[in-house]
């Protein structure tokens, strides 16, 4: 009866010593794959995350810049820029896959196209604020020509003085309004203010037209050709203005896409690979 329960016993203490064996080895196994996602995965999934957001951080000081031109901006653009390429030099060390090395080309090669968006967007805005200033300038040549010109060449004994100054004045008003159509088409796109700028323009060729067949005197013939030179250059610019807005809308749209082309690589192929990887370590 003693040699049963010490064989008893001994079967049992020899279950439990395997089952302990057993359990050890899981753990350590276990601890083993969590020290190897630790070290490769979860690096890889840092410099990822890191890369997406400095991605659309790069994208919210280009359109920050966009609406409001300022070196704080630029500085902010090319910081992120520096950013993405360094996390992706990170991740690119550690990957060992011929898919994930593909998936990395895939996403320089978008995200290159898009930083040259991203270029053109920048000079396509400073040339915006240039040609709107360089604008300005000429309206304001053309209201002196009227203002310090034309109007003291008035006699006040012709019988067309208020007749001149009727259309000089209409004239006056919608050079004006014609050019603050063109800086609000430029803020919001608006096509009622398209439409504006249009129509101011026939107001002004219509009343200096009625102002050129009124009795003028010999010192106000000399600046009627100076008036439509500047006017006609001034003219061309605000079309220029409404055309490079109509750019900027359109390359607006375009950078946007390809940002979220990249975005849409990093969260469905690079992260999806990387929870397989992270998958395959269990197994």
């Amino acid at each position: 009866m003693a040699d049963k329960k010490t064989g008893f016993l001994v079967g049992l203490l020899f279950v439990v010593i395997v089952g302990g064996v057993v359990a050890y080895l899981n753990i350590s196994r276990k601890k083993g794959e969590i020290g190897k996602v630790l070290a490769v995965e979860m690096p890889m999934e840092q410099s990822v995350r890191e890369v997406e957001v400095s991605i659309w951080e790069t994208s919210n000081a280009i359109f920050y810049y966009m609406s409001k031109p300022s070196k704080t901006a630029l500085e902010e653009y090319k910081k992120q820029i520096i950013d993405v390429e360094e996390f992706m030099a990170k991740y690119n060390n550690l990957i060992n896959t011929d898919e994930e090395k593909q998936m990395v080309i895939k996403v320089e090669k978008m995200w290159a196209d898009s930083v040259s968006k991203a270029e053109e967007l920048i000079k396509l805005r400073d040339k915006m604020t240039e040609l709107k200033e360089t604008t300005w300038d000429t309206v304001h040549e053309v209201d002196d020509v009227i203002d310090y010109k034309i109007q003291p060449a008035f006699v006040e004994e012709l019988p067309d003085l208020l007749e001149k100054e009727k259309c000089v004045r209409e004239v006056e008003a919608s050079i004006w309004e014609s050019i603050n159509a063109v800086g609000f088409y430029m803020l919001n796109r608006s096509d009622k203010a398209k439409r504006e700028f249009l129509a101011q323009l026939e107001d002004v060729n219509e009343f200096w037209e009625e102002y050129k067949n009124l009795n003028l005197t010999s010192a106000e013939k000399p600046h009627i050709k100076e008036l439509e030179g500047l006017w006609s250059r001034a003219v061309e610019l605000m079309k220029e203005c409404n055309a490079i807005s109509d750019e900027v809308v359109q390359k607006e749209l375009d950078y946007w896409e390809s940002v979220h082309a990249v975005d849409d690589v990093v969260d469905f192929e690079i992260q999806e690979y990387l929870k397989k990887r992270i998958k395959n370590r269990r197994k």
